[in-house]
């Protein structure tokens, strides 16, 4: 073992020991294998800064190099949680949004729904107005039909009554001039009687 190599050894002992809690509680909370794991993180960024300083400080090339690798390592994998972060909050902003979409689309269908109800009952009513209005003229009509017919008759009954009262007057008129006439022809009688009567007398003295 060269003089570099032990305290490089040293280091990821110490870094291996200081892992052992947080591997534990990685195993606890479930994310074991998650290396985006916040605190995993953090220790990792932790191990390369150690290495990088520790390394600088012995001129240990090798160390130094792991450290390197290991902060970009750190550093795309926060830059991996950060786009992820990004990618969940869009997912759940789209999610937000689709949920009032979709609850503006079913209030808009609702609402046309109702409107379409309230044409529907509102031609329904009109329609019924409608034959209302038309029976009630229909009713007016034959109300006054027959009313001129009642009219008609009326005043053909009246014609008939008139006529027949001058019918019977004229027949009365009749019947009083030939009682006049039967009157007249009886007193002519009657006076040729006794014209006759008196000649025959004068002739009997």
């Amino acid at each position: 073992m060269t003089v570099t190599t032990l305290p490089r050894t040293v280091v990821k002992a110490y870094l291996a020991a200081a892992r052992v809690p947080l591997t534990a509680a990685a195993r606890v909370a479930g994310q074991g294998e998650n290396e985006q794991w916040p605190p995993a993180l953090a220790f990792e960024g932790f191990e390369a800064g150690v290495e990088t300083v520790v390394g600088s400080l012995l001129r240990d090339d090798k160390l130094v190099e792991a450290g390197r690798l290991r902060q970009a390592k750190v550093t795309q994998l926060r830059k991996a949680a950060q786009l992820e972060t990004i990618a969940e909050t869009t997912r759940e902003q789209a999610q937000e949004e689709f949920v009032e979409q979709r609850a503006e689309a079913q209030q808009r269908r609702q609402q046309a729904e109702e409107q379409a109800r309230q044409r529907g009952q509102q031609v329904a009513q009109d329609e019924q107005r409608a034959k209302a209005a038309a029976e009630a003229q229909a009713a007016k009509k034959t109300a006054a039909a027959a009313a001129a017919e009642r009219a008609q008759e009326q005043v053909i009954e009246r014609r008939e009554r008139a006529a027949t009262s001058e019918a019977l007057a004229e027949e009365s008129q009749a019947l009083e001039t030939q009682e006049a006439a039967l009157g007249a022809a009886e007193t002519a009688d009657a006076l040729d009687a006794s014209i006759e009567a008196s000649k025959a007398a004068r002739k009997s003295s």
